[in-house]
């Protein structure tokens, strides 16, 4: 193969690479949004809605408990078994996580049910 050929060819097939890695970034985008939505809309939507039919009260600890239960699931597992967890070694990451987590859970619950706000129970 002489020089022109060769020349050819590689652009021709880092030009059918590139297509083909942007359909996978495409794919893989998709997928991604795809989980997101399902991270947050089965838990926080269709286990509440679910739990309320069979007669337990959305606005409930137990509910409250198995929905953010399910979201940590939806969310940990892949993560686990993806190996990302393990390669998270720093613990200030963990720390602001660990806050974030209680800081929403805290907010979704008093929410709810803001008669149960303690400071706010003081005051009336």
């Amino acid at each position: 193969m002489d020089g022109t050929r060769l020349k050819v060819w590689c652009e021709s097939f880092f030009v059918r690479s590139a297509v083909q890695q942007s359909m996978e970034d495409y794919a893989r985008a998709l997928l991604v949004v795809g989980a997101s939505f399902a991270a947050i809309l089965v838990p926080f939507l269709v286990v509440p809605e679910i739990l309320e039919r069979r007669g337990y009260d959305p606005r409930s600890r137990f509910v409250r408990a198995l929905v953010w239960t399910a979201f940590l699931a939806i969310v940990l597992v892949p993560a686990a078994a993806s190996g990302l967890l393990i390669s998270v070694t720093n613990p200030v990451d963990w720390l602001i996580f660990g806050v974030g987590m209680i800081v929403a859970i805290l907010y979704d619950y008093y929410r709810l049910n803001p008669s149960k706000v303690p400071w706010a129970r003081a005051r009336a």
